[in-house]
């Protein structure tokens, strides 16, 4: 089974597997009380037509194999057998074509009924204080961010957040609050011509490695590395092709199930001669992700180099 596949099983179905059914329903969507943690007020909200999911309580979203991962705490190959069996099961109502969504407009399907407003370079200082306060200068995020203004369909007020592009014209989006993708969700690749790459989980991994590289002048490989933001360990696979082009490939991934999941892929569909270090075990093996590393003064990185 694809990946393709196990995201088309309906997240309903999946939900009524672990025992949820919907709260509330509407139009477009279905609310469920969160399934992962003990919810007093439904917060889990389901995109029927894309079928997709977003958590209101932790800002997280995703689709099918997202979904297990979370509930199941395992890696995405467990994922996707755990799926496998769910699709033969007959209580779920597997399709039997996979339906591709059309795009509007020239654009990739948006993951949520949601329409981008306008475009421009960071100025908003609640999201420069929002950078600020994850220890991101205001520079590097004017550099890799910009501001996307954008609202949703059942909510017309306009909201911004700090944009990270994708290589599918789409936008990773976040902001205090929230955290979302604008259009399509897809890696993004950064080639500067250097012969090795860092791969990370999603973008303010990258902010925080370019705000440490600035910090550690006296490690200049940090700044000597082609970079590759998986934006999803769900959609790890995507990044084959871009990864296995270089000679050696540095791991910023998060030191939790789904970031050794991907880590294994990864792994697995490069070719022999790449070298495929595991910087999150060698430099912040007591934090979760890049962004802890760079604010807790707990997790020293003497004695390691690039």
């Amino acid at each position: 089974m694809t990946s393709q596949e196990a995201n088309s099983i309906p997240l309903g179905d999946i939900l009524s597997h672990y025992g949820y059914e919907p709260s509330r329903r509407y139009g477009g969507y279905d609310m469920y009380r969160s399934p992962f943690r003990s919810d007093t007020s439904p917060s889990f909200k389901v995109f029927k037509q894309e079928n997709r999911w977003y958590d209101f309580g932790d800002g997280t979203y995703g689709r099918a194999v997202d979904l297990v991962m979370r509930v199941e705490n395992c890696p995405f190959p467990q994922a996707m057998k755990e799926l496998g069996r769910m699709r033969t099961s007959p209580q779920l109502s597997m399709p039997s074509t996979i339906r591709k969504p059309e795009a509007a407009a020239g654009r990739p399907p948006a993951a949520a009924p949601m329409t981008v407003l306008k475009v421009i370079p960071v100025q908003n200082r609640h999201l420069l204080d929002y950078a600020a306060s994850r220890g991101i200068d205001e520079e590097i995020v004017r550099k890799y961010c910009v501001e996307v203004h954008y609202c949703f369909e059942r909510n017309p007020r306009e909201k911004y957040a700090l944009g990270f592009a994708n290589d599918h014209r789409g936008f990773e989006l976040r902001n205090s609050m929230f955290k979302g993708c604008a259009y399509a969700k897809d890696i993004t690749c950064i080639s500067e011509g250097n012969r090795s790459c860092a791969v990370f989980e999603g973008f303010f991994d990258l902010l925080s490695f370019k705000q440490y590289a600035r910090e550690h002048p006296e490690m200049p490989a940090l700044g000597k590395l082609d970079v590759c933001v998986l934006n999803s360990t769900a959609i790890v696979d995507r990044s084959k092709d871009f990864l296995s082009k270089y000679e050696k490939v540095h791991a910023f991934l998060d030191n939790d199930a789904p970031g050794r999941g991907a880590l294994g892929k990864i792994r697995s569909f490069l070719p022999e001669d790449v070298i495929l270090v595991n910087e999150s075990e060698r430099l912040y093996p007591r934090c979760n992700d890049f962004n802890e590393f760079l604010q807790k003064a707990g997790c020293p990185a003497a004695g390691h180099e690039i």
